[in-house]
């Protein structure tokens, strides 16, 4: 049974208080900052999630006073996982422990896993958060490293591009095409959300996140379409592999108010087989 998100996060929040007041956590509390990841404020979800996702940041200096099992993770690797599982009264909850220390070292690159992090940052709701943490890396999920926006931009591009080309099987295969087309709206969205807000969301939230996007609006009804080819709609498939190349014009389009005069947007096809190091 779908639950309304906004249900889940105050439910969520509720059982992250109450979860603060327990051992190991209850002498840390000062020093914590518990804030609630998943479902996401401001994406536009119809529906939640099965479970709610927190994740508990603390400092290195306070990971000495904890068990042996969440010590040697969190010293290792800056992470460590719990789940908890859903009662008729409260949500199921995974909670990943993760230091500061880790994060601000991630937010120090680009590539996807660093992307949806900041995106992450920026839609998270805090729960308890004396420190005010979630505003600190919040506001450094959104300086991006030199040059480091129009990488994630080319990547993206590139990756439309090529996966375009892979759509020819589509009114006739629609199985053939899965892969192409899957790679295809993936890229599309996270460039939709990359260049609207400097950041992109995980898998989960991409399609509503990237709705409201100018890239989102302009290829709402085309991506429609490429749903429905997928899932074996004739038609569809038709109109899809029709507009293909328009689509992909759109986009560039878009990314040329930018990068107007750079070789990977003008010739994609020409950049990728030219060698480069």
């Amino acid at each position: 049974m779908a639950v309304d998100p906004e249900e889940l996060r105050v439910r969520a929040q509720e059982w992250g208080r109450s979860f603060l007041l327990q051992a190991p956590w209850e002498p840390l509390t000062e020093r914590l900052s518990l804030i609630l990841v998943a479902p996401p404020a401001d994406s536009g979800l119809a529906y939640s999630p099965l479970a709610a996702t927190m994740w508990l940041l603390l400092d290195r200096p306070s990971i000495g006073s904890l068990p042996e099992g969440l010590r040697h993770p969190l010293m290792t690797n800056g992470v460590a996982i719990e789940r908890h599982r859903g009662t008729t009264s409260t949500p199921a909850v995974e909670i990943a422990v993760r230091t500061v220390e880790a994060i601000e070292h991630q937010l120090e690159s680009m590539g996807r896993r660093d992307l949806e992090l900041r995106w992450t940052l920026t839609h998270a709701v805090p729960i308890s958060d004396r420190l005010r943490r979630l505003e600190t890396l919040s506001q450094k999920s959104r300086l991006l490293p030199p040059d480091g926006l129009e990488r994630a931009v080319r990547g993206l591009w590139l990756d439309a591009y090529a996966a375009s080309r892979g759509l020819w099987p589509l009114t006739e295969d629609p199985r053939q095409a899965l892969p192409a087309g899957g790679e295809l709206a993936s890229a599309l969205l996270r460039l939709a959300c990359l260049l609207d807000e400097g950041s992109y969301p995980p898998i989960d939230w991409l399609r509503s996140a990237a709705a409201p996007t100018r890239i989102g609006m302009r290829l709402g009804g085309w991506l429609d379409d490429l749903t429905a080819a997928l899932s074996g709609d004739d038609v569809a498939a038709r109109r899809t592999v029709q507009a293909n190349e328009q689509a992909l014009e759109e986009v560039r389009q878009i990314i040329r108010e930018r990068y107007a005069d750079r070789d990977w947007l003008r010739d994609p096809a020409g950049y990728e087989l030219r060698a480069r190091r």
